[in-house]
């Protein structure tokens, strides 16, 4: 899904300072022991705050809570500090975070094996009709997702949503954007099911995480604002010729990271 600018303070790490973007803050935080660093969304915020540091230390955070499978002594964590202590020294030590205490409760008496592909952080309590309402995911279905930096070059890929196997990946691309990436990447999933004979490929549902590339799918236009290369360009455009001149039965459907977690698709960027 397409992101909102950030830029990113970091406090204790290789070289402290404000960056522009993840992958900087990465490098500068990356193998530094007790690393403190944080997301802001405006420039200026970020520099006030690398300025002075206890202007933002009163800010509530979210809980996070840290579950510890295998450690000196297992189970659910609100304090990381407490997790660090648990699991140093032990060899091949499993812990995983999330951010709804209901599914930490849930894996934490389940086996880690289920849960050690993708990020639980953006997951969040719900109440027990919400639960209902939303369901589980439907495992016989093909998951899509992209990946876009800064500069514009992003990729997409499709999996199996049940074995997280990979179906396809294009890209990385030029002089485009993740909302691109995404509406590439359904239309692609949809003419990869279609063209096969086996009826069930024809209505497997199809699960994106963002309503825009949705939209799109739904319009059967690209709506996007920006300007993007030819070869860019030329994929689109046939992305919405297939939409125009085919029809199809495959749902397509929203992808609810906070209560699944991130989508099997997810290139683990973030």
């Amino acid at each position: 899904m397409s992101k909102a600018k950030k830029f990113y303070v970091v406090w204790d790490g290789h070289r402290p300072g404000v960056y522009d973007s993840w992958a900087k803050c990465q490098e500068q935080t990356r193998g530094y022991k007790a690393a403190k660093f944080k997301s802001f969304s405006s420039r200026e915020e970020a520099e006030k705050a690398f300025r002075d540091p206890n202007s933002v230390s009163s800010e509530k955070k979210k809980t996070y809570y840290y579950v510890v499978w295998h450690g000196k002594e297992p189970g659910i964590y609100t304090d990381w500090n407490k997790v660090k202590e648990t699991i140093s020294g032990v060899k091949g030590a499993i812990y995983k975070t999330f951010g709804s205490k209901q599914l930490a409760e849930k894996a934490f008496n389940d086996h880690p094996d289920n849960y050690k592909d993708g990020s639980f952080k953006k997951t969040k309590d719900l109440t027990p009709e919400e639960l209902e309402k939303i369901g589980n995911p439907i495992e016989l279905s093909l998951a899509v997702d992209a990946a876009c930096n800064n500069k514009g070059d992003f990729e997409y890929q499709g999996v199996w949503t049940f074995s997280k196997d990979n179906v396809f990946k294009q890209g990385p691309y030029k002089n485009g954007s993740n909302n691109i990436g995404e509406f590439l990447g359904l239309v692609h999933a949809l003419a990869y099911l279609n063209k096969h004979k086996d009826p069930k490929m024809k209505e497997m549902p199809i699960y994106s995480d963002s309503r825009i590339a949705m939209g799109w799918v739904q319009s059967k236009k690209c709506r996007t604002k920006r300007v993007p290369s030819k070869d860019v360009a030329d994929l689109i455009d046939r992305a919405e010729k297939w939409l125009w001149s085919n029809t199809y039965k495959n749902p397509i459907l929203k992808w609810e990271t906070k209560v699944w977690g991130e989508i099997p698709a997810d290139f683990g960027r973030k």
